[in-house]
Formats: C-alpha cells, sequence, structure tokens
C-alpha cells in the first residue's frame, strides 16, 4: 500500500473532524425561545380590585401564560384560568366570574393555544407557576407528567390558606399536585444551570409567590413578573393592591424593587400578565423572542 496516498486522506479527516469539534456546539448553543399566549381575559371590575384606592374599571385585563422552548426542554410560565371555566364559570369560579368579567372560549383551552407552536400539555417539561391563583394555576392539573415548581409556601398557602386568603385558591385546580413530581423551592433557582431561566423567589403578594427571568440572545433580559407586579403603573408608583391581593406589604415592596432592579440594570423587557397595554404590544404565539 502507498502511504503517501493515506496522509493526505489523515488529513482530509483530522479537518472534518475539527470543524465537526467547532460545529456541534453551535447548534448545542442554540437559545431559548419565549412565546406569549392567552388564557381568557377579564374585565369590567374596579381598579381598586388592583391598587389601592384607585378609581374606575379595568375594561379588559389578560390573563397571560408563557412557553420557554430551551434546548433542554419546554418550560411554561403559569398555566391560566382552568380550562373547566370555558362551559361552567360560575360552576368553577363561583361569584368571582362575573365580579371579573371573566371570558373564556374553546380556543383559551391550553391544547388549543399550545398547538400554535406545535406542543401538546405532554411536550412540557416543567411547569413554574408564579403562585397557585386561580388565573395563574388552573390547568396546572393538565401537565400530569410535568415536574412542578413552586415556593414551598405557596404550596402551603395553597392548601392551608390563612384566614381571609383563600378567596383567591381553588383547590380543584391544584387537587392533582399530590400526585406530581415536584420541585418545592425555598428560594431561587437557576433551571438549567447556564443562567437563562431563573426563578427568583419573591413574596408580597402571596407568601409563595415567584418571578421569572429570561436571557434571550436576540432580545436580552426579559422579566415575567406574574401577579408579583399586576400592571407597569404599579410598578412604578409602588401601588399595592388590597387584600386579599397583597399578603405582605413590606414583603411585595422588596420585590418590586428587585424587579425594578433587574429591569433597569439589563434595560430588561417586561411581560406583565395582566397589564393590557404590554400584552397589546408584544408579539403573540406563534411568534416569538429570542
Amino acid at each position: 500500500m502507498d502511504f503517501r496516498v493515506l496522509r493526505p486522506l489523515r488529513s482530509l479527516a483530522c479537518i472534518a473532524a475539527l470543524f465537526g469539534a467547532f460545529a456541534l456546539p453551535a447548534a448545542a448553543q442554540e437559545g431559548p425561545k419565549l412565546y406569549v399566549f392567552t388564557s381568557g381575559s377579564l374585565g369590567g371590575f374596579p381598579k381598586a380590585a388592583l391598587q389601592i384606592g384607585a378609581t374606575g374599571n379595568i375594561d379588559w385585563a389578560p390573563v397571560s401564560f408563557y412557553i420557554i422552548k430551551h434546548p433542554k426542554g419546554v418550560v411554561m410560565f403559569d398555566t391560566g384560568n382552568n380550562d373547566k371555566t370555558i362551559t361552567d364559570a360560575d360552576g368553577w369560579w363561583g361569584p368571582l366570574a362575573k365580579g371579573f368579567g371573566l371570558k373564556m372560549t374553546k380556543d383559551d383551552a391550553i391544547p388549543v393555544q399550545l398547538a400554535k407552536i406545535g406542543l401538546k400539555p405532554d411536550d412540557v417539561k416543567y411547569v413554574a407557576v408564579g403562585h397557585l391563583h386561580l388565573d395563574h394555576g388552573g390547568n396546572v392539573g393538565q401537565f400530569k407528567n410535568s415536574t412542578l415548581i413552586a415556593q414551598d409556601d405557596e404550596f402551603k398557602a395553597a392548601w392551608w390558606p390563612d384566614v381571609g386568603y383563600s378567596l383567591y385558591y381553588i383547590p380543584g385546580d391544584f387537587a392533582e399536585t399530590k400526585n406530581m413530581k415536584t420541585i418545592r423551592l425555598n428560594g431561587d433557582l437557576d433551571l438549567f444551570d447556564d443562567g437563562t431561566v431563573r426563578l427568583f423567589r419573591a413574596p408580597g403578594h402571596t407568601q409563595g409567590s415567584q418571578f421569572m427571568v429570561l436571557k434571550l440572545k436576540n432580545t436580552g433580559t426579559a422579566i415575567l413578573t406574574s401577579d408579583c407586579v399586576y400592571m407597569t403603573e404599579s410598578l412604578d408608583k409602588n401601588l399595592l393592591p388590597p387584600i386579599p391581593g397583597t399578603y405582605s406589604p413590606s414583603d411585595a415592596y422588596k420585590t418590586y424593587a428587585h424587579i425594578r432592579q433587574i429591569r433597569d440594570v439589563d434595560n430588561a423587557k417586561l411581560f406583565i400578565g395582566h397589564d393590557a397595554e404590554l400584552f397589546k404590544a408584544a408579539k403573540k404565539a406563534p411568534e416569538f423572542y429570542d
């Protein structure tokens, strides 16, 4: 055999291996994508329900939830109103359905919404909730094969609420949590240990509230507040909701300050679940932020 022929072949193999070594990390480093959805809406209720002393009404407010497609798994943040309210709003929410002007249609159902980006509930690896109130933890039971992430204090608050704070917790919403895989936090979490999807403990609205911070390649930092903040105005002017929308005023002020600090340092984009103007301006699935 002429070994002079093998030398260039070995050289080509080395070059191919070298390029392969560089190509693989590039694919692996594809960043997360954020998708914005709504689970129906609220409207026609007093603004004072969201801000102490406010006047006038909230004509329309989205009930937002989010999907993050990460190379290591799909994450859902908040789950919206229980899909059962599509056909039985009064039976599921009771007087709160009329009181908050709940509107849900069959097109708002979780499977219909997720199908916009080619997903089913079983495709979701992690479900993180800002808290377990009826418009944020409503559909956790649809994700029996997912791992549910919430603060330990929030599980306790939902299952054994303090006197006066049970109004927005519907036990049927989170009944399946006893059978689900859970991560019960007592603090913050870097979900994939890469800085792209982080959860921050943020009591105030409830005992176990939390918000999510994303690092997106092109968009930059994004903050998903859940109900740690109801509206941009609330954050900027330190306006708190009344009981039972605020469990601890002092903690709520600290949470506001934490969110403002991240927003201002990172020039972060805010996604506030019930802020109508922010929602109208946002890209909605199947469009995404990356």
